[in-house]
C-alpha cells in the first residue's frame, strides 16, 4: 500500500539561512580532514609506507609526453625494466580525477634543505587522466614547462577540487533563494525544483494524479505506458510511471537486486520517447548523474548495448549517448561514446588536431636532452615555449567549440555529481536529472548537477552504505555545540503529533513511520551523511518513492533476514532465484556426493567461534603511530575461511563465484596472501564468505556495529553465505547485530569453528 506525500511547514528565510550555512560548515570539516590526512601521510610515512598504502608510486618513467584536451599535457607514466622485473603497477589507489604530484623518486626522508629544494622546482602537479595495468597518464597544466627527471615518484594530494565545486554550488543555491536586497537576484530557470528541495513548495504530479498521491490512485501500474523492456514487474513499472508523472521530484527505492538499474535505464527510454514540454514536440535534454566513475559505466554499457539493437536505436541516433570525464576502465566499444573521442574524431576535431600536432612537434624538441640531434638551447628554447603557449591558446579556443557542439548534440549526458560543474557543462540546462547510488552521495555535491536540471530523480537505497565522511564524529560534534558554529534554528517547525489531512481523500496520514523522525519542514543537518534521499524521506513522507520489491540475486533464506528488518518485509524472491544453491551450478559434477550435498546444499552457513578463544589481533597501532591508524586481522578465522573456499573449489565450484567479504583491511591482506596466489579470479561470486574478525572479552565490534555496512556484505551472496564469527562478541554490538545473530543461530546450518574436519 503506497503511503501519501506529506505537506509540510514552509521554512523561513532564518532556517534556509541556517540549512546552507550548516552545510558550508560541516564542508569544511570534510575538506580539512581529508588535507590534514594527506599532510600527515606525507610528512611523517616512510616512501615505503607511502607506496604499501597505495598513496605513492616509486621509480617511475616518462613514457611519453602528448596534448590532450584543453592543450594539457598527458604525461604517460610506467614502470622500466631499469627499476622493475615487473611492468604492471602494483595495487595503488590513483583514480581518474585524483589530484598528484610528479616529483623526484626519493627512497628516504634524509634530505637536505637545498636538495629538497631543487627537487620541488622539477615537480610539477595534474590530475589523473587515464589508469591501466602497466600505465597511469597524468594531466599537467600547459602553463608550466615540463622538465622531469629520469627516475619519478607520483604521490597522491588532497583532493579539492570536488570541495571547490560544491562550496561554489551552496553559494548559488544561496543566491537563488535567499533575496539580497543589495544584489539582483539571479535568474533561476528551474526554481520550482529547488523550492520542492527545499520544502518551500510541495512536489506536482501531471494530469491525473493529483498533487498529494493516495494509495487509491497509485497502487499499480497502468497500461497508459507500452514497455519496451519485456522482464519488467509491477513495482518497476508503478516506479517509472511514479517519475513519469512527477513534475518536480520523484525517489526510487531499490533494495538489493531488484534491478535499479534495469529500472532506470527503461526509464531514461520512456523519458526521450516524450515531449519535453507541452510547447514543444523535442524530447528531453538528460542529464545522468552518479557518485562514483564505476556506477556511472555501469549505466552506459547498459545504455550502450541496447542502442545497437531495435526498438532502442530509434530512440539512441549516433551522438545521443555522450560521457564526460574518462571512465575507469572503458571497453573498445565505448570509446565512441566519451567526449574525448568525439572531440577529437568528428569532422570538427580535425581543425584542432592540426594544432594540436604542432603543439606536439614543439614539446618533441624540447623533450630531447642536450647532445641530442635537434634539441633546443638558450633563447630558441624559450622562444619554442613562447610558440608553444600561443598555439595552445588557438587550441583551446578551436576545442571549446567544438566541446561545446558535441554536448549539445547529445540527448543523454553521463558524468560524476561532480563533474557535472566542469567547464564543459557551463551555462547548461537539461530537463531532467537523475542521480543514482543518490545515498552515497553527500547532499552537497548532488546539488551540482540539479542546479543545472529542471525536474530530479533519485535513486538509491537508503539501508546500504552511506557516503564516507572522513572528519571525525567528535569533531563535528564539537562544532554543533560551539554556539559561534551552530546555524540559527529559528523558524524551524515541527508537528509533535505527526498528524496530517490528506486533503484529495480527506483520510489521515501521519509522518509516523518506521525508523524516520517526526519532521515536517527543512532542518540543517547534523552530519554530511544525512543524503538528499532520507532529507526529503523526513519531510514528505514515504509517498515521495517508490520501492522496488522482487529481488533477482538471493536465494530467499539469505534475503529473509534483511527483508524483514530492514525492508518490512517487502523484498519479495522471484522464483528464479527463490531456491538457487551452489548444488546446481553447472560446474558441480557429483550432485548425489555426500560431502558435496552437505556443503553446497544449505544457503547460510554459520561458523560460531563463541567459546573457541579465537580472538582478534590489532596491527598497525603500534607500528604507524604517525597516523594512528589501526586494523584488525583474526588468524583463526582467516584458517576457517580458507578451508572453507578450498573446499568449495574441491566440490566444482569456480573461484570466480566466490568472494571474502570482511571490514578490516588487515584480514583482508591475510586472507589475500593465504588464497589470491592460487586463486587471483576469486572476487565476486555467487558464495560469499563473511568474516566479522571481532572476538573479544569486552563485546567490542567496531565497524560492525554499521548495519548498513554488514547489510551490503550479506545481500551481495547468490546461492551460499557463509559466515565466520564470533555470536558471544558480535551479538554484544546492538540490537540488529543480537537479532541477527539469534536469525542465524535459528535459520543457518550452524557449525562448531573448532571443528578441524571443516
Amino acid at each position: 500500500m503506497t503511503a501519501a506525500v506529506l505537506i509540510p511547514s514552509p521554512p523561513s528565510t532564518s532556517l534556509l539561512t541556517a540549512f546552507i550555512t550548516r552545510h558550508q560548515h560541516l564542508l569544511a570539516l570534510e575538506r580539512a580532514a581529508e588535507e590534514e590526512q594527506t599532510r600527515l601521510l606525507n610528512s611523517n610515512c616512510s616512501p615505503k609506507l607511502l607506496e604499501q598504502r597505495g598513496l605513492a608510486l616509486g621509480s617511475l618513467g616518462v613514457a611519453s609526453i602528448s596534448v590532450g584536451l584543453g592543450g594539457k599535457h598527458l604525461v604517460e607514466l610506467c614502470r622500466p625494466l631499469a627499476y622493475h622485473t615487473d611492468v604492471n603497477l602494483p595495487p595503488h589507489t590513483f583514480r581518474n580525477g585524483d589530484p598528484v604530484r610528479i616529483e623526484t623518486h626519493v627512497s628516504n626522508q634524509g634530505k637536505g634543505k637545498k636538495k629538497k629544494e631543487e627537487d620541488e622546482d622539477q615537480a610539477v602537479e595534474g590530475i589523473v587522466y587515464r589508469v591501466s595495468q602497466e600505465k597511469i597518464v597524468v594531466a599537467v597544466d600547459g602553463a608550466k614547462e615540463v622538465d622531469l627527471p629520469e627516475r619519478l615518484r607520483l604521490l597522491k594530494l588532497a583532493n579539492t577540487v570536488t570541495f571547490d565545486r560544491m562550496d561554489k554550488t551552496m553559494l548559488r543555491l544561496s543566491k537563488a533563494i535567499i533575496p539580497d536586497s543589495s544584489v539582483p537576484t539571479p535568474d533561476t530557470p528551474n526554481l520550482s525544483l529547488i523550492e520542492v528541495l527545499l520544502g518551500i513548495e510541495t512536489p506536482r504530479w501531471l494530469n491525473s494524479v493529483p498533487e498529494t498521491i493516495s494509495s487509491k490512485e497509485a497502487g499499480s501500474p497502468s497500461n497508459d505506458v507500452q514497455w519496451l523492456g519485456t522482464a519488467l514487474n509491477d513495482s518497476q513499472k508503478e516506479a517509472i510511471e511514479f517519475c513519469l508523472k512527477a513534475q518536480d521530484l520523484a525517489c526510487i527505492h531499490g533494495p538489493p537486486g531488484t534491478g535499479k538499474t534495469h529500472t532506470l535505464i527503461e526509464l531514461i527510454c520512456q523519458l526521450l520517447l516524450r515531449p519535453a514540454a507541452s510547447n514543444t514536440l523535442q524530447p528531453p535534454r538528460i542529464l545522468v548523474t552518479t557518485p562514483s566513475n564505476l556506477a556511472l559505466d555501469n549505466l552506459l554499457l547498459r545504455l550502450h548495448a541496447l542502442s545497437k539493437t531495435e526498438p532502442y536505436a530509434s530512440i539512441f541516433p549516433s551522438g545521443s549517448i555522450l560521457r564526460l570525464g574518462h571512465p575507469t576502465r572503458v571497453h573498445k566499444d565505448l570509446i565512441r561514446e566519451t567526449l574525448d573521442w568525439r572531440s577529437v574524431n568528428g569532422d570538427e576535431g580535425q581543425l584542432v588536431d592540426d594544432v594540436g600536432k604542432d603543439i606536439q612537434g614543439h614539446l618533441g624538441d624540447l623533450a630531447k636532452k642536450k647532445g641530442e640531434k635537434g634539441s633546443v638551447k638558450g633563447k630558441e628554447r624559450g622562444k619554442k615555449w613562447e610558440e608553444v603557449r600561443i598555439l595552445r591558446k588557438e587550441y583551446r579556443q578551436r576545442e571549446a567549440k567544438v566541446v561545446t557542439n558535441v554536448v549539445k548534440a547529445a540527448k543523454v549526458v553521463l558524468a560524476t555529481c561532480h563533474s557535472a560543474g566542469s567547464r564543459q557543462l557551463s551555462n547548461m540546462m537539461f530537463d531532467v536529472c537523475i542521480v543514482d547510488e543518490a545515498t552515497q552521495a553527500v547532499e552537497a555535491v548532488c546539488w551540482v548537477p540539479i542546479l543545472k536540471s529542471k525536474k530530479l530523480i533519485l535513486a538509491g537505497d537508503p539501508q546500504q552504505l552511506p557516503p564516507t565522511i572522513m572528519s571525525k564524529a567528535d569533531a563535528v560534534k564539537s562544532a554543533y555545540k560551539d554556539k559561534t558554529a551552530e546555524p540559527s534554528m529559528e523558524g524551524l517547525s515541527l508537528d509533535t503529533s505527526g498528524n496530517r489531512q490528506d486533503p484529495v481523500s480527506g483520510e489521515e496520514v501521519t509522518n509516523d513511520y518506521p525508523g524516520k523522525t517526526k519532521v515536517t519542514s527543512l532542518i540543517p543537518p547534523r552530519t554530511l551523511e544525512t543524503t538528499l534521499f532520507q532529507r526529503l524521506e523526513s519531510i514528505y513522507g514515504p509517498g515521495i518513492k517508490r520501492v522496488l520489491q522482487v529481488q533477482y540475486r538471493m536465494n530467499a533464506s539469505i534475503a529473509s533476514f534483511p527483508s524483514a528488518t530492514l525492508y518490512e518485509n517487502n523484498l519479495v524472491s522471484a522464483p528464479s532465484v527463490a531456491s538457487h544453491r551452489l548444488l546446481d551450478l553447472p560446474s558441480i559434477l557429483d550432485r548425489t556426493n555426500e560431502d558435496a550435498k552437505e556443503t553446497l546444499e544449505p544457503p547460510v552457513v554459520f561458523f560460531d567461534t563463541a567459546g573457541c578463544e579465537f580472538y582478534e589481533r590489532s596491527e598497525g597501532e603500534e607500528g604507524d603511530k604517525s597516523t594512528g591508524e589501526g586494523s584488525k586481522s583474526n588468524e583463526n578465522e582467516a584458517e576457517i575461511v580458507v578451508k572453507w573456499a578450498r573446499k568449495l573449489i574441491d566440490l566444482g565450484v569456480t573461484p570466480s563465484e566466490i568472494a571474502v567479504v570482511t571490514p578490516y583491511q588487515a584480514q583482508v591482506s591475510l586472507i589475500s596472501s593465504l588464497l589470491h596466489g592460487d586463486f587471483p579470479d576469486m572476487t565476486i561470486g555467487s558464495a560469499i564468505i563473511l568474516t566479522l574478525v571481532r572476538s573479544n572479552n569486552t563485546g567490542q565490534v567496531g565497524f560492525l556495529s554499521e548495519y548498513r555496512r554488514l547489510n551490503v556484505a550479506m545481500t551481495r551472496a547468490k546461492r551460499q553465505l557463509c559466515v565466520v564469527g564470533d555470536s558471544s562478541t558480535v551479538g554484544k554490538g546492538s540490537k540488529y547485530l543480537k537479532n541477527w545473530m539469534d536469525w542465524l543461530e535459528n535459520n543457518a546450518d550452524v557449525r562448531y569453528a573448532g571443528d578441524e574436519t571443516i
